[in-house]
This record gives C-alpha cells, structure tokens and sequence, in this order.
C-alpha cells in the first residue's frame, strides 16, 4: 500500500460525516486533503425557541504525505501553522474568543509517511502538547493531535492527545497496518 492508497482510504471513511477538501492550500501550505466536522448539541424546553443549553464541537483534520523520512523540524512546523494561523483563523475566525456556544475544536494533523520516522521526530510527536483554554474553559478549548501512519516500519504513532485515534486506528479493520506490504516486498 502506497501513501496515496491509505490517504484515498482515510478520505473515503471521513466523507461520510467531514467536508473534504483536496490539495488544500492553508496559509501557503499544501496540503494533500483537508476536513472539517462540525457538531451541534442542543436542550429544549417544549419549543425549540426556549434553548436551555447549546454546545458546538469542531475539528480541522490535515492530511500530509511524506515520501522520505518525518523530520523533527516537520513537526515544528505544525505547532507554528496551528499557532500563526489554524487556531486564530479557524478556531477564533480572527476574534479574540471562539463564537458563543463552543465547546471544544480539535486541530488534527495527520502524516502518511512512507520511508518512516527518524528517532527525533518520534520524541517531539509523541511530546507534542498544544491546548489553549478560553476565558477559563467558559467558551471551551482548542487542542492539537498528531498522527502518524509510518508505512515502511507498519507503525502507529500520535501524540498524547491522540491516543485514543491511534487505538481506533490499531482496531480498524480498513487500515490494518501489518497487513501492508511495502514497495521493496
């Protein structure tokens, strides 16, 4: 299996609930696929006009296919775009707050690497800790996750915030990464 096989089977089980853009530019970077969820949770009291509570969750999923080996600086790279440009755009929308009613949004990055992870990157991504609370979690939270699918040693890597994706991952039945066979076989 190729990077681009596993990004055309990620897409394809993301379609049915995100809004999948291909070869996304975001702040200058281009992406392979970029996605977007949104959830909205809601309490009535008889008419829906009479709202006792509202809550509204988000995620932006980058899809990146490395073809040589995932480089510590990659994963700096990441923490400056969520910082210059994925959280004030995206989660903010260039406001001092998220809108009124969010609760949490997720900035997720994930890596198709096909010639593996050197040893550094593997620290910083499994280290990666990005969470900014707004005004004391009143209007919620932004958190970055890391992915990563290392296709020439058929491993799951993600950082601490991603670990239950990672074990989503491991379980799934479309992305069984000892089954892969790599382009040397």
């Amino acid at each position: 299996m190729t990077g681009e096989d596993l990004l055309e089977t990620l897409l394809e089980s993301f379609q049915a609930s995100y809004d999948v853009e291909r070869a996304c530019d975001i702040n200058g970077d281009i992406f392979e696929a970029y996605a977007s969820f949104r959830a909205a949770n809601a309490r009535y009291v008889l008419v829906k006009s009479t709202e006792l509570w509202r809550a509204e969750c988000f995620e932006h999923v980058f899809f990146r296919i490395n073809r040589m080996e995932l480089a510590a600086e990659t994963v700096d790279l990441f923490r400056r775009q969520i910082i210059d440009y994925i959280e004030p755009t995206l989660v903010r929308h260039g406001e001092k707050w998220p809108p009124e009613n969010h609760m949490y949004t997720y900035m997720t990055m994930i890596y198709i690497c096909e010639n593996g992870v050197s040893e550094e990157a593997a620290r910083r991504i499994r280290s990666f800790r990005y969470v900014r609370n707004y005004k004391m979690s009143i209007r919620g939270y932004s958190e970055a996750r890391i992915l990563v699918f290392d296709l020439k040693n058929r491993k799951l890597l993600g950082n601490r915030a991603a670990r239950e994706l990672v074990k989503g991952y491991k379980k799934s039945a479309k992305v069984r990464l000892d089954s892969i066979k790599t382009k040397e076989e």
